[in-house]
């Protein structure tokens, strides 16, 4: 069992972690961060993602492709050539959706939405849990808050999260002792997405009324909702994510941690 240290309830210093989907604003902020705690990070991305943000500085970082089974296979090779086994991997790749009524999705979205989201999840839980150490590894998934309070017009996004933390929980159970594995579900977080981007890899340091993707009075009644009175930071959601890869979270698995300012309360 691993000792704790109160003076530090992050990764131990020197843990190998892998964070799949390193580029976009959770991803870097958790990359980053995982980095400044003294942890060994190889950051994995798209191409677009990692052209548009630009490499970290001293942190090693890879192309993948989660729509692509080998791809995914190729990064847990490279991960182990270069590590031997893993402390730690987090998926926080996906994709967001527009307001769409449930019916009038075309298949072609729903699937993609499924396939980057969940599929992508699964196929890099297959090819990264041989790597992760017994006893002390960690596996989390960023998932959302709309995983277990679907709003309307949002299925297909919705139901890929949910799936997310049914899957966690099944693995959660299938590989105790040996392996936790927990979700983050954030709220609303600012986030090139929530500003009208593609959430690709966009860098977004704050979203206005103007630039909410819902327009200015949906984002005053949003706001208007969470008790802690702002919206969200790639860091509000990096920091207890990172608090999951290390000791003091060794007796938490198969939980969804949410981080959302009091949204949404389960």
């Amino acid at each position: 069992m691993q000792e704790i240290d109160y003076t530090n309830l992050g990764p131990v210093r020197g843990a190998r972690i892998a964070v799949i989907g390193s580029h976009g604003g959770i991803g870097a902020a958790l990359t980053e961060g995982a980095q400044r705690a003294g942890a060994d990070v190889i950051a994995f991305d798209t191409a677009q993602a990692i052209a548009e943000r630009g490499e970290m500085d001293d942190i090693v970082t890879r192309e993948i492709d989660v729509l692509d089974a080998a791809s995914i296979t190729a990064a847990a090779a490279f991960a182990r050539d270069r590590w031997g086994e893993v402390d730690a991997v987090v998926y926080v790749s996906g994709i967001g959706d527009r307001d769409t009524p449930t019916l009038e999705y075309t298949v072609e979205r729903w699937d993609r939405v499924h396939a980057v989201n969940l599929r992508g999840a699964f196929l890099a839980a297959q090819a990264f849990v041989p790597l992760i150490a017994k006893g002390s590894g960690t596996l989390v998934f960023i998932g959302s808050g709309v995983g277990n309070q679907p709003p309307p017009r949002l299925a297909a996004y919705s139901a890929s999260k949910a799936g997310l933390v049914a899957m966690a929980k099944s693995l959660a159970k299938e590989l105790a002792p040996d392996i936790r594995v927990n979700v983050i579900a954030p709220g609303i977080v600012e986030t090139a997405f929530m500003a009208g981007g593609t959430g690709q890899g966009n860098d977004v340091r704050s979203i206005s009324g103007e630039s909410w993707f819902g327009g200015a009075e949906a984002y005053r009644k949003r706001m208007a909702m969470i008790p802690q009175g702002r919206f969200g930071n790639p860091d509000d959601v990096a920091a207890p994510t990172l608090f999951l890869l290390g000791p003091g979270a060794r007796f938490i698995t198969g939980q969804t941690i949410h981080v959302n300012g009091g949204i949404y309360l389960p």
